[in-house]
């Protein structure tokens, strides 16, 4: 391993290096800069969802809540959710995109897609993103909760707690990496542009079609939001620790052919 080596070794590796890769520098300071930004928006993430545990946004909730209230009325006399039959059921529609049976055909339609492009790599790193998403969701929901339900099965089949929002935080999760995947393969910045912000949008909606029926709490969302972001800053950094190791473990392997 590089990392265990003399530092003259690694030294003369870094040099090999730059011969092989004379943007290796370049990408280096690209890649410094990114992890910055990363880590900013992994500590920012986790304070807004600190702070959204703690309750300090439901004032936030409350003012929300009142003003949809009074602006939209209840949908009946018998429903707690906000707004006539026809929005409730379009933000229903919306939220959908967020929801277990709709990124379940989506994800299975994506790894049919690589399974047929060989690219096992790639598809792993998708599962393990989303898997790691919803295992921490379902942490965090059980955490949250008020009653445990006694049999495991409810926890995964039933919302045991509205908080955080399984919808903004799963379609984070998802809709983010997606269009992170689609940029990464396209060469116009318009378009780069154009996939990543179609994906916060997305987002942004899912969440939105949650608060507005009143299903969800401002609150709720929003940690949802921030804990999705959260797990997606730790993966990217993983991911750049990973690629970084083999960049230096086939920096050696070509020192070790050309000597």
């Amino acid at each position: 391993m590089l990392i265990f080596a003399p530092k003259k070794i690694r030294l003369l590796l870094m040099r090999k290096e730059t011969k092989l890769n004379p943007l290796y520098f370049s990408d280096y300071e690209n890649d410094g800069q990114k992890k910055y930004y990363a880590l900013i928006l992994l500590i920012s993430s986790l304070i807004i969802f600190l702070v959204s545990a703690l309750g300090l946004f439901d004032w936030l909730s409350e003012l929300t809540s009142s003003f949809l209230e009074s602006k939209l009325g209840f949908t009946n006399k018998w429903s707690k959710s906000i707004g006539p039959e026809w929005f409730v059921g379009l933000n229903k529609d919306v939220a959908a995109l967020g929801g277990f049976p709709v990124l379940f055909i989506f994800l299975t339609i994506i790894i049919i897609y690589y399974n047929l492009r060989k690219e096992s790599r790639r598809l792993w790193r998708l599962l393990f993103i989303i898997t790691g998403g919803c295992i921490l969701m379902l942490i965090a929901k059980t955490f949250f909760a008020h009653e445990i339900p006694d049999d495991p099965i409810e926890i995964v089949t039933n919302s045991i707690s509205s908080f955080p929002s399984g919808h903004a935080m799963m379609g984070t999760i998802f809709y983010t990496t997606l269009a992170v995947t689609i940029s990464r393969r396209q060469h116009s910045h318009k378009t780069k542009r154009f996939t990543l912000i179609s994906g916060v949008v997305i987002v942004f909606l899912i969440g939105i079609s949650r608060i507005l029926p009143a299903n969800h709490s401002v609150a709720d969302v929003v940690a949802g939001w921030s804990l999705g972001a959260n797990w997606l800053c730790v993966c990217w950094i993983l991911e750049r620790r990973i690629k970084k190791q083999l960049k230096k473990e086939t920096a050696v392997v070509s020192l070790s052919f050309n000597k």
